[in-house]
This record gives C-alpha cells, sequence and structure tokens, in this order.
C-alpha cells in the first residue's frame, strides 16, 4: 500500500455567523415605562373599542380585570377579540354560535384513556388537605400516542370542590399540541379509599393549550381508577396505578397546527 496522505484529517477553525440579540423593543419599552411613570401614566391601561376590555362573558375565558391594551408611545396595541355590547366574544371564528352540523359535531368529540402511575401527597399550603399527582401514557381520538398530567387538590374545608389541572401532550412534536384543561368535582366524588374519581366539570385551560387547541373550548367528564400498590414512599400517602378516562366535546378555530395539510378536507 501507498503512504497515506494525511492532510484531510488535520483539525480547522471555521468561521461562523456573527447574530446580535434583538434588543431595540427591549429598549424601547423600557423607556416608555419609565417615561410613563414620570408622568404618572400607567404603561397598562385598558380602553374601550375594538380589542378592549375583557375577554370573558359569554364564550369568554378570561377575568374581567385583565388589561387587553396597552400604550407604547403613540400607538395603543390590542389583544383579545373584539366584544359585543353584553360582553360576549363578537368573532364567529372565535367563539361560533348556532347549532353545529354532524360532521362538525363528531369532529368535536373526544375521548381518551392514559394509564400511569399517581402518588398522593400533603398539600402544599394549610388550606389543602392532600394532592393526587398523576402521570400517564396514552391515546386520543386526535393524539396517537400522548402524555398526560394531572394535580388534584383536596382542600381542608370539606364544602369546597375539588380542583384540578392537567395537560395531554402529543409526542408527535411536530403538531405543536398540547390540550390544557381545568377540573372540578364536589368532594363526595370518591373512590372508597377517599381518592376523587369523578369530575363532572371540564374546561379547557387556554395558558396551557397549544397547537391545534389553541383558543379551544370545552365540556366533559373525567373518570379515574385507582389501583393502589402494597407499598409507598416516605412522606407519601398512597401510590399505585391510575387509569384515566375523558370523554369531552371539544371546539378550536384549528388556525395554529403546524401541519399545513390539517384544514385541507375539513
Amino acid at each position: 500500500m501507498g503512504r497515506r496522505n494525511r492532510r484531510g484529517l488535520q483539525p480547522g477553525l471555521e468561521a461562523i455567523e456573527r447574530r446580535e440579540l434583538l434588543s431595540a423593543i427591549t429598549a424601547v419599552m423600557a423607556s416608555q415605562g419609565l417615561h410613563a411613570g414620570a408622568r404618572g401614566v400607567p404603561l397598562f391601561a385598558g380602553g374601550s373599542g375594538s380589542g378592549s376590555g375583557s375577554t370573558g362573558g359569554s364564550g369568554g375565558s378570561g377575568s374581567s380585570s385583565f388589561a387587553s391594551s396597552i400604550t407604547l408611545g403613540r400607538s395603543t396595541l390590542n389583544q383579545g377579540p373584539l366584544l359585543n355590547p353584553d360582553g360576549s366574544i363578537n368573532n364567529m371564528a372565535l367563539a361560533p354560535t348556532g347549532t353545529p352540523k354532524p360532521g362538525q359535531v363528531r369532529r368535536q368529540q373526544f375521548t381518551a384513556r392514559f394509564v400511569g402511575p399517581y402518588s398522593v401527597i400533603p398539600g402544599r399550603t394549610t388550606t389543602q388537605a392532600a394532592q393526587t399527582l398523576i402521570q400517564g401514557a396514552g391515546s386520543s381520538s386526535t393524539m396517537l400516542h400522548s402524555d398526560i398530567q394531572i394535580r388534584i387538590v383536596q382542600p381542608t374545608d370539606p364544602t369546597l370542590p375539588f380542583g384540578a389541572v392537567g395537560t395531554i401532550f402529543d409526542r408527535n412534536i411536530n403538531t405543536n399540541s398540547a390540550l390544557g384543561f381545568d377540573l372540578a368535582a364536589p368532594q363526595q366524588y370518591v373512590d372508597r379509599g377517599g381518592r376523587p374519581n369523578h369530575f363532572p366539570t371540564f374546561t379547557i385551560d387556554v395558558n396551557a393549550s397549544a397547537g391545534l387547541y389553541v383558543e379551544a373550548y370545552g365540556t366533559g367528564t373525567v373518570n379515574i381508577h385507582y389501583i393502589p400498590g402494597a407499598r409507598h414512599r416516605p412522606g407519601v400517602l398512597s401510590q399505585g396505578t391510575a387509569i384515566v378516562t375523558i370523554h369531552a366535546q371539544i371546539y378550536s378555530p384549528n388556525a395554529s397546527l403546524l401541519l399545513r395539510n390539517v384544514n385541507l378536507n375539513p
């Protein structure tokens, strides 16, 4: 064999493209905030007209105290939908009215089933009797492979309801989809072990939802079946396996999904 040429194996340095941070808008907002404070004018101020007011009301999901516009220099920047005089949302794409057509009713049906570990632990504050933490893997009618996380809080006051938050994540990251939801149930909805097992109140959490479920609305029920384990770790009141089933109806504008062909056959 001849002598091998190793010149192509020598290490070297290559120049990379220089990038600067986009700091201009931050500087402008900080400057406006200082000037506004000096004049006694708040930087965030709600106004009237298109996009102002809360996103609450009929079909709304926000708080009545939420500022939906900001004053930035000489411009007023708006956030949120146009509201009717009665506070309902004046945007048929975001908050439709009327009776859904049969095909649309079928598309809005949502079912899901997840299986995974659960743990019952003490509450975070003096007004929380206990928390139930659930993680699971499974599938739904819109996500072939997905994961779920749920946190349930039991108040020390027996007249207050169970409160819960949860999110379903699509393992196909190309969809960028996550379904966030809030749950509530009276404290009498428990199994023989005192664990919350039925939630008749199901609402979409727009702060946690993404992709297919941006600006979605929903209603439904969640049922949980617990299979306690023989042992549990120190500090854990109970643990084992949980089976979560969801039956819901969900409407979504479906204009925030990364897959470009999703709306070709609505």
